[in-house]
């Protein structure tokens, strides 16, 4: 076994376990939250990280990426990009301070104000660490990153819960995210300081390549990040907090799966398809197995959010978050195509062409615009339905283009690596459906769902096995 495949192997296994230690911390604290505060502080909570989510695009400059990308970087190339990233959220904080007033106006609400100001607070703490944690990240050191990411993780939570018990509104998920992020950078410093740390030098010929590459992935990230919180932000401006807290939530349930899955394949593919790049029929393959990998997992529980939707929330919230049901139905049709499609980032990063994610998030922002745009008119159900039918109907396909010239992956290939798991996933979708009729009831009751879900995955686990048993071998094998 080479030692990149050493490293690759050990990348999955502790970026899993902190995958799903951190998702199953964001899972309890949303569920407990959703007791203790009400849609509308969700709702003022999701206006609020629209505006700071679309920021934290910009600050580092799109350089992350480039440092994993280029393999041979000097110590003072590092400190000038650290203190470049440095200055770059120290900017951002001041500029969100100024922008505090169109914000206000933007939403109509004046307690956007003071949330602006707090929140704001997280790029005067992330940079700090920010290249820290990159470096890790490019020596594929996934034990100390998942360790990490899990102690930034729990105490969020634990400030969160504290805080709303305390009272404190809407406030409490904001002092949770500056504590997660306290908490992460502390480590990252301390961690990686022994290695590398930055020197009083800045000299911008040592930013050359860098900014070119970055400018790409900081307007990548930009316009992708906006485009996938256009419809946060539409409703949040013409429906109201209370029905952007309900879509809000429902948006957070649906993409924890995703969210569980997507920091394993990313993390590890980013560095692994750069190590790579030069050779087009390893990265198909190894892009394939990620494929085969994520549709394994993700199918079946975005199958079973839709089957079981309405008992999940009748089992975990209370009355005030029924609504969200048939709009959170809709949303996991859309966490298919998240799941499958989040590769391609990985990929075009990996293969040095930032340029191509650009311009296709570019025509992301503007479809996505449009959908919303006319969805809004209907609701949180048409705006839901805007995005899963211009994702599947036109995106999904433009992803066939852009693979096969990069790498000269065909069609059929890439249907062929997850479509057992999505015929598996539905006929499980049709026995919990039945399991449901023979018991009676499609409510909420913990044993009902419990026994559900338990079907469902006997019969699953029962196709998968039949029909894709040497797949699963073999991905074993690289496993161990």
């Amino acid at each position: 076994m080479t030692e990149l495949h050493k490293k690759a192997t050990s990348g999955f296994k502790w970026t899993g376990i902190s995958s799903m230690a951190t998702t199953a911390l964001q899972i309890i604290q949303l569920l407990v939250l959703a007791h203790l505060l009400s849609p509308e502080d969700f709702g003022l909570m999701a206006m609020i990280m629209v505006i700071i989510g679309f920021m934290q695009s910009y600050s580092d400059l799109g350089i992350s990426n480039a440092i994993i990308h280029y393999q041979k970087i000097s110590r003072d190339q590092f400190s000038s990009l650290y203190w470049l990233n440095l200055f770059a959220g120290i900017s951002i904080f001041f500029l969100l301070i100024a922008c505090t007033p169109m914000i206000v106006i933007l939403y109509n609400e004046p307690q956007m104000a003071e949330l602006t100001l707090w929140a704001a607070a997280i790029f005067l703490i992330i940079p700090w660490g920010q290249q820290f944690q990159v470096l890790l990240q490019k020596e594929l050191m996934f034990k100390q990153l998942s360790l990490i990411e899990i102690c930034g993780s729990l105490g969020g939570a634990i400030i969160s819960i504290g805080s709303a018990y305390m009272g404190k509104g809407v406030f409490s998920l904001i002092y949770g995210q500056l504590a997660s992020a306290s908490i992460r950078t502390t480590l990252f410093i301390l961690t990686a300081q022994n290695d590398w740390r930055p020197r009083l030098h800045f000299q911008r010929s040592d930013l050359r390549g860098f900014l070119g590459f970055g400018l790409y992935q900081m307007g990548e990230r930009g316009i992708n990040y906006f485009g996938r919180n256009l419809d946060k932000l539409i409703i949040g401006i013409f429906l109201g907090s209370h029905a952007l807290g309900l879509y809000s939530v429902a948006y957070q349930l649906m993409v924890k799966p995703y969210q569980l899955f997507n920091p394993i394949i990313t993390r590890i593919s980013t560095p692994l398809f750069s190590k790579i790049q030069a050779d087009n029929q390893r990265l198909r393959s190894v892009f394939l197995d990620m494929v085969r990998v994520t549709s394994l997992a993700m199918f079946p529980v975005y199958v079973g959010m839709i089957v079981l939707a309405n008992p999940l929330f009748q089992v975990f919230f209370d009355e005030n978050w029924l609504p969200a049901i048939d709009v959170f139905k809709i949303l996991a049709l859309l966490g298919f195509f998240y799941s499958i499609g989040n590769l391609l980032g990985s990929l075009l990063i990996g293969k040095g062409r930032p340029d191509i994610g650009f311009k296709f998030n570019v025509a992301v922002f503007f479809l996505y615009g449009i959908a919303v745009w006319i969805g809004t008119g209907y609701g949180m159900e048409g705006t839901a339905w805007g995005l899963v039918l211009t994702t599947a109907l036109i995106l999904f396909p433009i992803g066939f283009w852009i693979r096969w010239n990069l790498i000269q992956m065909r069609p059929l290939e890439y249907l062929g690596a997850f479509s057992p798991m999505l015929i598996s996933g539905l006929l499980m979708g049709g026995s919990i459906h039945i399991t449901n009729t023979l018991l009676g009831t499609h409510g909420g009751s913990i044993q009902s769902l419990t026994i559900s879900i338990l079907t469902g995955a006997a019969v699953y686990l029962s196709l998968i096995y039949i029909w894709q048993k040497d797949t699963i071998f073999r991905l074993w094998q690289f496993r161990t």
